[in-house]
């Protein structure tokens, strides 16, 4: 770990900005208190990383397009400065959701079925595909599931086409895994507590993460062979995914235990309603002492 001083980019302009300013600010606290010289920047427009010096690490704590896509990542490498986290390559490969599960097939990862759209108000709905589970629609390129519903009817599906926030963009059309919410905190090629996501409302949407005070995030309980697996899945996902430092894997379990990744987030939210910190403190580590790791060896 350097003494460089470090900016923490945090805001940016997507679906995500409010989720984002929390993370940073988080994060920002936690390095004021670990010693370091430290920065707090919103991020309004890409460019404004033109003006950084080349004698400081950058923090990203930008969720969405302008810190999960690769191109902020390319362009501080191109600078010459260093950064924590996933580089390029590794966000290109997971933050298409759709390009992240090819890779994870390729791979031998189980994912669930699915389909792409770019032009969801036109689509009819998929009943030969999904027809026994439902299905769940989302953007192919976001998170903090805005834009995302369970489907389970012709009528729903015709509903929701009209209420999406912004539904000119591709759409991922995921099967419905019905059975067991879990997440994987990998840090540093190891892997935290998974834990268990248990929404009250069923579903783990925006209001279920960042709002509601009823969703239950508890350690998983599962037999040690199948925390083992779970463990072993995700952490083959961002070795495949080329993940680096710190990503979180979703994942699904069937009612037969059959584990299915969902996604992997290379900038997971650090807020204190978010998953990241919770598996780190069920695995005894402080906050400031998962931050403290992330930017350890950098």
């Amino acid at each position: 770990m350097s003494g460089k001083k470090i900016i923490v980019l945090s805001g940016g302009t997507s679906a995500e900005r409010e989720v984002s300013l929390k993370s940073g600010s988080q994060i920002h606290s936690a390095l004021i208190q670990l010693g370091r010289q430290v920065e707090l920047e919103d991020l309004l427009t890409i460019n404004q990383i033109n003006y950084l010096k080349k004698n400081v690490e950058v923090f990203i704590a930008l969720h969405g397009f302008e810190g999960e896509s690769g191109i902020l990542q390319d362009k501080l490498t191109n600078l010459g400065i260093d950064y924590f986290g996933s580089n390029a390559q590794g966000c290109i490969n997971t933050w298409n959701k759709a390009n992240c599960k090819k890779i994870l097939i390729e791979n031998g990862i189980n994912t669930p079925k699915f389909l792409t759209t770019k032009n969801i108000k036109a689509m009819e709905f998929p009943s030969d595909i999904f027809l026994k589970n439902g299905f769940y629609i989302k953007p192919s390129e976001e998170g903090s599931s805005i834009d995302t519903f369970a489907v389970k009817s012709n009528e729903e599906f015709k509903s929701l086409k009209q209420n999406l926030v912004n539904p000119e963009r591709e759409f991922l059309i995921e099967e419905t895994i019905n059975g067991r919410e879990f997440t994987v905190s990998v840090l540093k090629g190891r892997c935290l507590a998974p834990l268990e996501i248990i929404p009250a409302s069923g579903m783990y949407d925006y209001h279920a993460k960042y709002i509601a005070e009823d969703t239950i995030i508890q350690k998983a309980q599962l037999e040690p062979d199948q925390i083992k697996l779970l463990c072993d899945i995700a952490l083959k996902a961002c070795t495949v995914c080329e993940c680096k430092d710190w990503a979180r894997v979703d994942v699904m379990q069937n009612e037969d235990g059959k584990f299915y990744v969902l996604e992997i987030n290379t900038v997971p939210g650090m807020t204190d309603h978010s998953l990241f910190p919770a598996a780190a403190k069920i695995s005894g580590l402080s906050f400031n002492e998962l931050i403290h790791e992330i930017i350890s060896d950098a």
